[in-house]
This record gives C-alpha cells, structure tokens and sequence, in this order.
C-alpha cells in the first residue's frame, strides 16, 4: 500500500503535467477515474465536495466548490477561502478530516467548478483554522502554486502587501480566464463558430471587445469560440462578423491567391453565418459585434 504522503506528492507532479495538456480544466471523469499511484487507482472527486478515497484514514485529498452548487465559497486576497463544512454535524468524518488536516499541515487540492461537469485546479491548500460555531474552516492557497515575480516586476512594488496583491490578481485573472474559457466553449459545443472544428485543444475563447476595455468582460456573449487559426485572424481583422452574425473576410485577403489553406481556411468563409450557441442567451452581443465590426472596416 502507498503510503499517503507519496501520493499527494504524485498527484501535485500529475496535476502540473495533465494542467500544461489541458489549459487547466479538468473533466469530472477525469478526477473520478483519478491517477495511477504503483498500482494503485486514486479517484480525486466523489459524490461530497470534501473527498476522502479509499485507501485514505481519515484525511481528505481535496475539497471542491461548485459555482451551481448550494455552499459559496470565496477566496479573498490573502488567499483564503472561508470553506463550509458538509451539512451541519461538526463531527461529521469529512469535517473531522479537516480538523485532521490542519492539525496535521497535510496539504490538499482545491477543486473550483465553474460549469457542471468541469474543474480548475489550485494547489497545494492548507486548512488553517477551524471554526465549528460558523460550520466552517479557512482554506490557505500557498505560495507554492502562485507565480513568483521576476526583477522589473518587483521593482515597482513596495513591500510584501503589494506583492501578494500583484500575486493575487494574477492568479485571480488566470481562474477567470481559464473559467470564461470553459463557458465559452460549453456554450459552443466545443466547435470553432466559424469552421465547424470540435477539437476543444485547438480551440479558445475569444473576446469581442478585448478584456480590460469597457465592455470587456469576461462573459459568455462577449465571447466567440474560436480554433487557433480564427481566433488569430479575427483579432487581426482579417475576418470579420457583423453584427447580423455574418462572416467576412478582408478585401485584400479575398483578392490573394496563395494555397488551399488560403481558400479553404479562410475565402470560402466569406458571407457565410457563423455556428451559434444552443441558449439564445449566450448569443454573441450584437452591441458588442457592432463596435468589433467598426475595427474591422477601419483596418480594410
């Protein structure tokens, strides 16, 4: 049998590697059907949000908050997460095992749920204090997970609390885009709106008003579902969509000849509607597409 600490060690090397392959979305079966650890089959997700598998005593693996689900968890700035309790009996086994935990400094995975069915990943997590009056234990991210800042980054902060705001909206904005990623692409079917291609490895979300501009926001009708090669030339404008949900493609683009990928990739796009989603509601804001189509006609 291996023992615990070996396989939470495993398991952050294998959520580094299996992070770098799938832009840091896990599926649920996925984190069911777990890891391998020398034979040993390790399911990181069950039915709870706190889960403890079965070759485990007493202490979780990882805890999980669910955007749809009925805890609300949230991570502040020093990033702790004031983290409920399953249901109400403090002596419940998964909220012992929190106990456990911080008592311990055995170190856990966060899973964060943005949609059903699809998970962002931090780690390592402490449980840093237990506080059974408000059925609940606060959660500790550290610094192990969160980008260390490099010389010209530093110079311009002054002192560790703007160090740790500066780490905090990094991490903050990669949740958010890896989030807004999977809304996107659920929203789409994981197809490229505009070429029909399913593979979700080859595709992103992209915004219709760039992030950080009014009207920015990373949300699902700011957003387009695009493979690698559309997604670079939509935000070159050598395609363009209007309003109305039509494709174009530039005048002088139209007018080259070159190769099939040429024709095929992008002119026989021309004039064509894009793919929509299947909820109306996570449609492609006209308002949105209109101002992006005015970039459009000022770059041809």
């Amino acid at each position: 049998m291996v023992d615990e600490s070996q396989i939470r060690a495993s398991l952050f090397v294998w959520l580094e590697k299996e992070s770098g392959r799938n832009g840091g979305i896990f599926t649920r079966d996925q984190l069911l059907n777990g890891f391998v650890v020398d034979g040993e089959t390790i399911s990181l997700l069950g039915a709870k949000g706190i889960w403890i598998p079965r070759q485990f005593d007493d202490i979780p693996i990882s805890i999980a908050t669910y955007s749809h689900g009925p805890y609300k968890d949230s991570m502040d700035e020093n990033f702790r997460v004031n983290y409920k309790y399953l249901g109400r009996n403090p002596d419940e086994r998964e909220n012992a095992g929190l106990r456990k935990a911080a008592i311990s400094k055995t170190p856990l995975v966060y899973f964060i749920s943005p949609i059903p069915g699809k998970y962002q990943a931090l780690w390592p997590v402490f449980i840093i204090e237990d506080h059974p009056e408000t059925l609940s234990v606060i959660a500790e991210v550290k610094s192990a997970y969160i980008s260390e800042l490099q010389g010209s980054e530093r110079a311009g902060l002054v002192g560790e609390q703007d160090m740790r705001k500066y780490q905090y909206a990094l991490v903050r904005q990669r949740l958010h885009q890896q989030a807004f990623r999977v809304q996107v692409l659920d929203a789409y079917g994981d197809n490229c709106t505009v070429c029909h291609l399913k593979h979700a490895e080859l595709l992103d979300a992209a915004h219709i008003i760039p992030d950080g501009k009014p009207r920015g926001e990373p949300v699902v009708p700011n957003g387009l579902s695009l493979c690698k090669i559309h997604h670079a030339a939509f935000d070159n404008n050598i395609i363009g969509i209007t309003p109305d949900y039509i494709i174009r493609v530039r005048d002088d683009v139209l007018e080259e000849h070159d190769g099939p990928m040429l024709r095929h990739g992008l002119q026989e796009l021309h004039d064509h509607k894009i793919i929509l989603p299947h909820h109306k509601s996570d449609w492609p804001d006209r308002e949105r597409l209109e101002v992006r189509w005015g970039e459009f006609g000022r770059a041809g």
